[in-house]
């Protein structure tokens, strides 16, 4: 409320202001870099700052889904939200942070809504088998979640805070201080919600509107990172834990009594790293710890029953070496030794039964990238995996890239790659259902592209159209068990093809010294089948798998005016089926393709020494009844209100 009086106070016209947080406005200077051959034929998307600026007070499940072509399947506003790359599943998509991989041992994916974007400095996202650079099991993609100290900060304090719809708070604190040797970040984060959007029931009859209920979370987080660097030493160690508890409300179609369901995260990841830099090449050693518990439990009002009460623990250690040779300007060599043990406790107190196994895994890197003359760069790498005495000996990739006009900046890409999957230790050890025969997943993949760039004095204009194909083999599936008896069992059944394109644009002018407008917009097209099932038995040959829609779309537009500005926010998910023979009726359902609409209005005000912005936004502007989960409802039409303080010395 604070906040808010100083807003009225000071927001007025005679206030002078920029744009940007923390910059000086100067005439626009164009820098023109060379290609790099570390990237030869990779399919790499870099999210920009203004994203993250103009995201930095949700979750990166929300940043990815208004600017990537990557397709977030989320649970309901504030819940469980996992990534689908060009049409594969949650645990295909591989994660890491400064170099230390978060995927769950237990299950394989990983929880986005629980990453806040205040606390990132860079996210990049590589697709198909351009993934293998940083690791492998990335049958669909890769995400990289980085932390960078600025060396120019003496004393800075930024503070945010939103003020949010159904009765959500949101705060934020970011501490940083140092010089040109040593520089010390502290960031905070608290966000909490009732959550109870109102919507119209239409799972039940009669339909009739409805308010959602016990949906309430509560998140707390903090990051402490540390930077020191010494002639050609690097030092590093960043901490980062969070709390996250979350009520979960029952099924739009839910008729019983109802019942108490609710999760409880906690997390505490840390990573070191010490680099040694000479003018050729890289040497660096990254240590990390990942430690993670979930706590699910549920109950019916009847008696208070108890149906479930799950105790999830896992640990993971992870030691990375690291060493990078480049003797001349077009020939680099990369090596790297990665290693991580895991360990995995389960246990349901209601139902006695759990698990407790732990992994043992390590991986080999060897890539050679060279520029044979000025329009030709090659890459060419391969790893070898060994986990639970498995050996997967040669996982190669293969990219080339020919610049087709240096004016016009066209280029054409190539990638070719195999890749493999492991097995998550609840794909092999849940009881029951649990398969400990399980072989890996097994995909080859190919990606062709062409991308174009242009520069003007008052326009950049880029753009890249992607033409990919993936075929994976004993793909997982979770199905009833063949026995007859009444749970779910893992099995490989499914050799799965995914297909489709993507294009990705981008267009910034700069129509006077006051005036710019930024525009970018992307497209994917997926579509992911089964191939190899008998018709007369499994109805899902040739069919889309299910909850993964064949296309995805957003659309970004910026408009900046001398203190104020503008954005718009359109992201588009298509058609989903939820049955495996794609069958739509009165019992089963789809779920229809559905466009959202966001909107931004902000200003800067500067009242030296301190910068406030102030930002008010729409989210769902055209009030859109949608549903991203069957009979999980979203909210309509609602507000926020976000102001930041900022102090840099």
């Amino acid at each position: 409320m604070l906040l808010c009086i100083l807003f009225l106070i000071y927001f007025s016209d005679e206030t002078s202001a920029q744009k940007l947080t923390d910059t000086i406005r100067i005439q626009e200077v164009q820098v023109f870099g060379k290609r790099k051959i570390e990237e030869a034929g990779s399919m790499v998307t870099h999210i920009d700052t203004l994203a993250l600026q103009l995201m930095k007070t949700q979750t990166i499940s929300e940043l990815l889904s208004s600017y990537s072509p990557v397709f977030m399947k989320s649970y309901g506003r504030g819940s469980t939200a996992t990534a689908s790359f060009r049409g594969t599943a949650p645990s295909h998509t591989q994660v890491f942070w400064n170099g230390m991989k978060l995927n769950s041992p237990m299950r394989g994916d990983v929880d986005f809504s629980l990453f806040p974007v205040y606390f990132i400095d860079d996210i990049s996202l590589f697709h198909g088998g351009s993934s293998l650079q940083s690791g492998s099991g990335a049958l669909g993609g890769s995400v990289l979640i980085n932390n960078k100290p600025d060396w120019t900060d003496r004393f800075s304090v930024r503070y945010v805070q939103t003020l949010e719809s159904f009765s959500t708070a949101k705060e934020y604190l970011n501490v940083g201080f140092g010089n040109g040797r040593i520089q010390l970040k502290t960031r905070l984060f608290s966000d909490q919600s009732k959550n109870d959007f109102p919507y119209f029931n239409y799972g039940v009859l009669p339909m009739h509107e409805s308010v959602q209920k016990n949906a309430g979370y509560a998140k707390l987080g903090a990051l402490q990172e540390l930077y020191c660097r010494l002639a050609k030493h690097t030092l590093s160690a960043k901490l980062w834990a969070y709390q996250s508890d979350r009520d979960l409300p029952q099924l739009m179609s839910f008729e019983g009594d109802v019942r108490k369901e609710t999760q409880n995260d906690w997390n505490v990841r840390a990573v070191g790293s010490w680099k040694y830099l000479t003018e050729k090449s890289k040497l660096e050693l990254l240590v990390g710890l990942n430690r993670n518990q979930l706590n699910y439990f549920r109950s019916s009002s009847e008696a208070n029953f108890v149906n479930f009460d799950s105790r999830s623990k896992e640990k993971s250690y992870t030691a990375n070496l690291n060493f990078d040779w480049k003797p001349q300007e077009k020939l680099s060599l990369d090596w790297s030794l990665n290693s991580g043990y895991h360990q995995v406790s389960v246990f349901d107190r209601a139902q006695k039964i759990g698990y407790d196994h732990d992994r043992l895994e390590f991986s080999l890197l060897n890539a050679v990238h060279f520029q044979p003359d000025p329009k030709w760069l090659f890459s060419f790498l391969f790893r070898t995996d060994l986990y639970d005495s498995k050996l997967i000996g040669f996982i190669p990739s293969f990219g080339a890239e020919y610049l087709v006009d240096k004016k016009q900046d066209v280029a054409l890409k190539l990638n070719v790659s195999r890749n493999y999957h492991q097995p998550s230790l609840n794909d092999l050890y849940w009881f029951p259902g649990g398969n400990s025969s399980l072989k890996p997943e097994d995909g080859s993949s190919g990606d062709l592209a062409i991308s174009y760039s242009k520069r003007s004095d008052k326009v950049i204009l880029s753009g890249q159209i992607t033409g990919f194909a993936s075929l994976i083999d004993n793909w997982i599936v979770w199905q009833p068990s063949s026995s007859g008896a009444s749970y779910w069992e893992a099995n490989n059944l499914r050799k799965v093809f995914a297909r489709g394109a993507e294009v990705q644009l981008s267009v910034h002018s700069q129509f006077s010294h006051n005036l710019t407008f930024d525009m970018k917009g992307n497209y994917s097209h997926s579509a992911t089948s089964n191939i190899d099932a008998v018709p007369s038995v499994d109805e899902s040959r040739g069919k889309q798998l299910i909850y993964i829609p064949k296309d995805k779309a957003n659309l970004f537009a910026e408009a900046d005016y001398k203190k104020y500005y503008l954005k718009l926010n359109a992201p588009f998910t298509g058609k989903r089926y939820t049955s495996s023979n794609n069958v739509e009726s009165d019992y089963e359902k789809v779920l229809n393709p559905y466009w959202l609409l966001d909107m931004s209005v902000g200003r800067q005000i500067d009242f030296k020494p301190f910068v406030m912005d102030v930002v008010a936004n729409i989210e769902n502007l055209t009030n859109s009844d949608y549903m991203a989960i069957l009979w999980r409802p979203m909210p309509g039409r609602y507000y926020s209100l976000t102001i930041q303080i900022s102090y840099k010395k």
